[in-house]
């Protein structure tokens, strides 16, 4: 029909068979309407009351509208919906969903696609397939079938994608769970983060837990809480525990800083590893420099151009606490160094040291040292073994 529409409360409007209507003007419902079939129009506004009854507006088919939609109701539709802007104070049930700012005052569910610049759901959100999304708000719970969020994405409650999902910065108070595949640009969770499988994401911090079943690849890590992974952790830049890391596989990255726990089949820095805490591998821990600060432990070989021993780490503060908390008062201990220059200070222990120029501070303990440059003693030390000078250090 040309022209404007107004309906009263409570209508009805029945669409023949193979067939729509059309209103090129806006369509009014001063309160709750069911429509039996498809229905268009250029602009649509419904006088509902919110989530209670009496103000539902029912399409039992597709609804298309050019302009905004502004529904003060709760809305179902069994068919598809496309609308430049769409607000719906109440609950939002329909099948796929495409629009440029949604925003639902209830929970959402769209049985199919979601497509839309910005969203915004006050309760849950659940699509079943697959989102295509600019950016996301959510005050409770958000489950999707996978797909993309590129920009900001804040979820107060659960986050949960059936499939593979690239994302932009995702920021959620609840758990997050992600499939294999999955890729992102900057992670924050104060919940527990699952990457079921293969993932990358760039930024990535954990205040709770997290779980990585594959390979995670990232470029700089910041771990508060309690960290495991069954593959690898392969960083490009920086890796922080502050909290527990336990790895499967190999740990890379370019600078390492450990003010918690960290255990690894193998943990290699190309630049630099300072430890505040504890670090356990099977392969060694490989940097160009190593530092251990006073009263932590390595368990594990150590292989660097540079080694010091029982010095001060400064890995700054998390939650107002200082790195040293829980080391004071301990023996640093290490087990073998493979290295260059080599120091231990006092109240330090090593297993065997080899280098080329090593120095040990008033009573520092060794089992054996080998070097091939020069050795500084000072004169209350322990060696199992005297030190013993050779051409050519093993195993080079």
């Amino acid at each position: 029909m040309d022209g404007d529409l107004r309906v009263g409360r409570g209508a009805t409007i029945r669409v023949g068979t193979g067939s729509k209507v059309v209103v090129t003007g806006r369509a009014h419902f001063e309160g709750d309407v069911t429509i039996d079939g498809d229905f268009e129009c250029q602009s649509m506004r419904v006088e509902g009351k919110g989530f209670g009854p009496g103000g539902d507006v029912r399409v039992n088919g597709d609804l298309g509208v050019e302009g905004s939609a502004d529904i003060d109701a709760s809305a179902r539709v069994t068919g598809s919906v496309k609308a430049g802007d769409l607000d719906v104070g109440g609950h939002l049930k329909s099948g796929r969903l495409v629009t440029n700012r949604l925003r639902v005052g209830g929970h959402l569910e769209a049985r199919g696609t979601l497509v839309a610049t910005e969203v915004d759901v006050g309760g849950h959100m659940t699509v079943l397939e697959e989102v295509e999304i600019g950016n996301l708000r959510v005050g409770g719970h958000a489950k999707i079938g996978g797909g993309s969020v590129r920009g900001d994405a804040r979820i107060r409650g659960h986050f949960i994608a059936s499939k593979k999902i690239a994302f932009g910065r995702l920021e959620t108070y609840g758990n997050v769970t992600l499939p294999s595949g999955s890729s992102g640009e900057r992670l924050a969770s104060l919940g527990r983060v699952d990457f079921a499988g293969e993932s990358s994401c760039k930024e990535l911090e954990v205040t709770g837990t997290a779980k990585a079943r594959g390979t995670l690849t990232v470029e700089n890590i910041d771990l508060k809480g309690n960290f495991l992974a069954s593959g690898d952790l392969l960083a490009s830049k920086r890796v922080q525990v502050w909290g527990s890391a336990d790895i499967g596989g190999a740990l890379t990255c370019e600078t390492l800083g450990v003010g918690g726990k960290l255990v690894a089949v193998s943990a290699t820095a190309s630049n630099r590893v300072d430890i505040a805490g504890e670090v356990r591998t099977n392969r060694g821990l490989k940097s160009a420099t190593v530092v251990v600060g006073k009263g932590s432990r390595i368990i594990g070989p150590i292989y660097a151009e540079s080694t010091d021993i029982g010095g001060d780490v400064d890995l700054g503060s998390v939650w107002g606490l200082p790195w040293w908390r829980g080391t004071l008062g301990r023996l640093t201990a290490v087990e073998d160094i493979h290295g260059g220059n080599v120091t231990i200070r006092p109240h330090s222990r090593a297993g065997r040291i080899f280098g080329r120029r090593i120095e040990m501070g008033e009573g520092a303990i060794a089992d054996e040292v080998v070097y091939t440059d020069l050795i500084k003693l000072p004169g209350r030390h322990l060696l199992t073994k005297p030190p013993r000078k050779v051409e050519e250090l093993p195993g080079h």
